[in-house]
């Protein structure tokens, strides 16, 4: 089952996967992520992380480049018979998926999927800056990075290249490796960002990442289904989990939001007149390069003390 968050804190992040990777012994473990999301691209967002080693990796990347014959998958498409699969026969474009799902089930490779419900947070936070990318995204390096430090080793990740966010995700990263010293050692120093086209193992992250988002949109969407065998079959293996964020999370960091912003000593006033020193526009890279501040200052304040 898709596990739903009813509190807005940092549980969990994937510490279940890390207990099932006791085979994991690698100095650097090698992470592949991206995003999915429902065909109106208004109800949920979901990004999904794989970890492993280059050996698991290889083994995989040459079975899926055997399955599929070297044509880029895209799992929206091959789901639903659109693009390269449109003049395939459907049976066949759905023996594909559940051929290629079974891949990643078997290879000892674990992934953590984070899937947004776009409603509810356009009903609690009506008038906020849509990050429900970041924010999926944020809780991914969260579960890779815990992960990676269950085993004493790094991880390097490569996501795929959305031009309309990778500069801001790449900031993000960076802005949290570098404020989190518990994370520093367990997180490369760069992450990547590559196009799914031209990169099988980001191909493995879209199948994931569209299981992350149908398994929540199948629960709120305006079809309700019961839970999907290729999603089942990567649950079984106790390796792949993905939590979901809905009504109930929303309201409960609406509800903590005050005693948030007096423990992290930043709120909106103070935001604004960062903006007005600085002479800059409010955008989304903005608010990512106030959050860092206050997190660099918090540093600095620490260190004298």
């Amino acid at each position: 089952m898709i596990r739903h968050s009813s509190s807005s804190g940092n549980e969990g992040r994937g510490a279940v996967c890390a207990s099932q990777l006791s085979r994991l012994v690698a100095i650097m473990l090698l992470v592949y992520g991206d995003e999915s999301m429902d065909e109106t691209r208004q109800r949920v967002c979901a990004v999904a992380g794989i970890i492993g080693t280059e050996e698991q990796w290889n083994a995989l990347e040459w079975q899926w480049m055997r399955c599929t014959n070297g044509v880029p998958f895209h799992a929206n498409d091959c789901d639903s018979d659109q693009g390269d699969y449109a003049s395939r026969p459907h049976w066949e474009n759905k023996a594909l998926y559940r051929d290629l799902t079974i891949l990643p089930a078997n290879s000892g490779l674990a992934g953590y999927g984070q899937a947004i419900d776009l409603t509810a947070k356009n009903k609690v936070f009506p008038e906020s800056e849509d990050i429900t990318y970041y924010t999926a995204f944020q809780r991914v390096i969260f579960a890779m990075e815990n992960f990676a430090q269950s085993f004493g080793q790094i991880a390097k990740l490569t996501f795929d290249m959305r031009l309309e966010s990778a500069h801001n995700a790449g900031f993000l990263y960076g802005s949290l490796r570098e404020t989190e010293p518990d994370w520093t050692p367990h997180l490369a120093s760069k992450i990547s960002f590559e196009f799914a086209k031209d990169n099988p193992r980001i191909q493995v992250a879209d199948l994931f990442a569209r299981e992350a988002m149908k398994g929540l949109d199948n629960h709120i969407g305006p079809v309700k289904r019961r839970i999907r065998k290729s999603w089942q079959a990567l649950l079984e293996t106790q390796r792949f989990e993905v939590d979901a964020f809905s009504v109930e999370w929303f309201e409960d960091m609406k509800r903590k939001l005050p005693e948030t912003e007096k423990k992290m000593d930043m709120n909106r006033d103070m935001y604004i007149e960062w903006l007005r020193q600085r002479n800059r526009q409010h955008n989304v890279s903005n608010m990512f390069q106030f959050v860092d501040w206050t997190a660099r200052r918090d540093k600095r304040k620490a260190a004298s003390v």
